[in-house]
């Protein structure tokens, strides 16, 4: 088109410059060279054509004449012959124009020519026209695939194609895309743009398109899923799980890394069927990447168990603990799901029971706890541990002071059984205007439910006041006082009255335990009459074991004396009446839920033996004290005969004690 143009204004020049009105040339339309199309050769002539021929060829070919004659005739190689439609004339315009259809598209352009001879002059004018081109449209730059990463950009692609006349460009592409422009360039890439494009040229020759071109979109995974869907498993230990497989949609496709709990990895698209145990507990991840993007989802899976690792703290298996003092315990266990706790003496299992806490323990509370643990999976068990409660001492209120000689005096009471660690006792005694004097008495290791003391060195015929002192390592307490006058002196009162002492100790005993006994089985008995459903009593069988249950008097800010078991007695007959004071209040305690204190329970004595015929006295634990007097009773019989005369009774050496 460019070179035409140049050709026709180059001959304009000339014209201008030869001063004609009009320009002698030659022109051919269409401008290309096509089989079956039919092109118009215009030859100008520039002057009159009156009387002129003008003569057209295409290379060396001849194609026809036209002439004109003054008559304004025009003819078509010859003067006889009229144009027909393949010519005519033009005599304002001083044109003569020849119609000609190649029967064949040539295989190189083609060159007409106009010859023209007449009144006006002679000249031969030519031009070439190019013949008609469509070439196969090609890609550039050359490949059967493009790539483009999502929200990225496609091309710039180039559509070449040799054509002439020019050419129409189109782009065709994936789900009806349509681009017109010979260069193909997209941006914001999607996934849909993915797929096959073409482009097409079209011309006067037809239509022609190009090999497919694929182009891919590549993406990484945007969305993991799992096969099976669920997220989080709740298995018991021993249960198995899986296989659990992972999917990601990307292009190119993925690589799978899935990672354990402990950070173990493992490349591959599942995760394998697992037995599970306490370690596989915790959160799986599996990663799916291609090098454009990564993606990662998790998969949790609680592994259930029972209570395992049940632990007490302290770690001790024995807590001793002061009386009305605060104790805790906390107990642990490895569980999942977590567990509920319940120590011994605590009615349900509860999570906040992981500590047994008493503010102000009481003796009662001594004894074994364990502390249970369970969940949804099963139960377990702490070992057990001891409570042992350390109490003040208690006042002695069960107490019998009998004169039994011009030097002696007869004590018995009961000790308060419940009271630990145990007590030592310590008579105290004085005249009326004396000093205080102090006879310790240590615990027997066999303890008997009643203790006995006799005291010597007294003086004839003066009256003491005894008072008894309990003493552990908590504290002290001091019993009521106790008054008697000892016989005038002579020498067989010294003798009848360490005989007699003797038979006090005993008598004073069995009196009590017989006191007892009948309280205990007039108050059960009662029971018994009145409801024998009732527990302990729940038939009439359990009698026996009813009468068993003592209680004794229990006063405030004072050791109870509750439930003593009588399993034997003595059976020793007292001659005569003693003087003496014997408190044998003995009270009875039915409400079991309100008992503050074990049981207190006599030892069996030999029946072969005279459990009070030896009486033995040792010291207490403070005997290292200079101050304190010491006594020791051994073989206190009875006189044979009446009239024998008894030989006097030797006493150890005591040390006076000041108090």
């Amino acid at each position: 088109m460019m070179k035409m143009f140049d050709v026709l204004l180059s001959v304009v020049l000339v014209c201008i410059m030869k001063g004609h009105v009009s320009c002698r040339n030659i022109s051919v339309s269409p401008n290309y060279v096509h089989s079956g199309t039919q092109l118009t050769l215009t030859c100008d002539v520039g002057g009159s054509i009156v009387n002129g021929t003008a003569f057209f060829r295409r290379n060396s070919e001849d194609l026809g004449s036209i002439q004109y004659d003054h008559k304004n005739n025009c003819y078509v190689n010859s003067s006889s012959t009229p144009c027909p439609s393949t010519c005519s004339c033009d005599g304002q315009g001083n044109r003569m124009i020849w119609q000609y259809t190649p029967l064949s598209t040539p295989s190189s352009d083609q060159t007409f020519y106009c010859d023209f001879i007449g009144e006006s002059g002679s000249f031969t004018r030519s031009t070439t026209v190019k013949r008609a081109v469509l070439s196969l449209p090609t890609i550039s730059p050359p490949a059967s695939s493009y790539n483009a990463t999502i929200r990225g950009k496609l091309g710039p692609i180039q559509c070449v194609v040799k054509c002439w006349p020019s050419c129409g460009i189109k782009w065709f592409g994936p789900k009806g895309f349509t681009y017109t422009n010979e260069t193909l360039e997209l941006t914001n890439i999607q996934k849909t743009d993915s797929g096959q494009y073409l482009c097409q040229a079209t011309n006067v020759l037809g239509t022609k398109n190009s090999t497919h071109v694929t182009t891919t979109v590549q993406y990484g995974p945007e969305k993991i899923t799992l096969s099976p869907t669920d997220q989080t498993y709740n298995r018991n230990q021993g249960q198995s799980i899986g296989p659990i497989k992972c999917l990601a949609e990307c292009e190119p496709s993925c690589d799978f890394e899935w990672t354990y709990p402990d950070g173990t990895p493992l490349k591959s698209t599942a995760l394998p069927q697992l037995v599970l145990k306490k370690s596989h507990h915790g959160q799986y991840k599996c990663k799916a990447s291609n090098g454009i993007a990564s993606k990662v989802t998790t998969v949790t899976i609680n592994v259930n168990y029972a209570p395992e690792n049940i632990e007490v703290s302290p770690s001790k298996t024995l807590f001793i603990v002061n009386e009305f003092e605060s104790f805790s315990v906390s107990c642990s266990a490895d569980c999942r799901p977590s567990c509920n706790f319940m120590w011994t003496s605590q009615a349900q299992f509860s999570s906040s029971n992981t500590q047994l806490r008493i503010t102000s323990v009481k003796r009662t509370n001594a004894g074994s706890y364990r502390c249970s643990v369970r969940n949804s999976v099963g139960t377990g068990h702490s070992s057990s541990i001891s409570l042992k409660v350390y109490t003040q001492p208690t006042k002695v209120d069960r107490m019998t002071v009998v004169c039994t000689g011009a030097t002696t005096a007869s004590i018995a009471w009961i000790p308060d059984m419940t009271v630990v660690p145990g007590e030592n006792f310590t008579v105290k005694y004085k005249t009326y205007s004396g000093q205080m004097q102090l006879f310790p008495f240590e615990e027997p290791l066999t303890t008997d439910d009643i203790y006995l003391l006799q005291i010597d060195s007294l003086s004839p015929s003066t009256e003491y006041t005894f008072t008894m002192e309990s003493k552990n390592g908590l504290g002290r307490a001091e019993s009521n006082e106790f008054t008697c006058t000892t016989m005038a002196a002579s020498e067989e009162s010294e003798v009848s009255g360490a005989l007699i002492g003797g038979i006090v100790l005993i008598s004073i005993a069995l009196l009590l335990i017989i006191i007892v006994i009948a309280l205990i089985l007039l108050h059960k008995f009662r029971i018994l009459t009145t409801d024998l459903s009732t527990l302990p009593c729940a038939c009439p069988n359990c009698i026996t074991t009813c009468i068993q249950r003592i209680s004794r008097l229990s006063k405030k800010d004072e050791g109870p004396y509750m439930n003593t078991v009588h399993t034997n007695y003595v059976n020793t007959t007292i001659n005569e009446p003693q003087e003496g004071n014997v408190n044998t209040e003995v009270t009875n305690d039915d409400n079991g839920s309100d008992k503050p204190y074990d049981d207190l329970v006599r030892r069996t004595s030999n029946s072969s033996e005279k459990p009070y015929d030896n009486l033995h006295m040792s010291p207490t634990g403070t005997q290292n004290d200079q101050s304190s007097h010491y006594a020791n009773y051994e073989n206190v019989n009875k006189m044979k005969k009446k009239k024998e005369k008894p030989p006097p009774v030797k006493q150890k050496p005591k040390k006076k004690l000041n108090s």
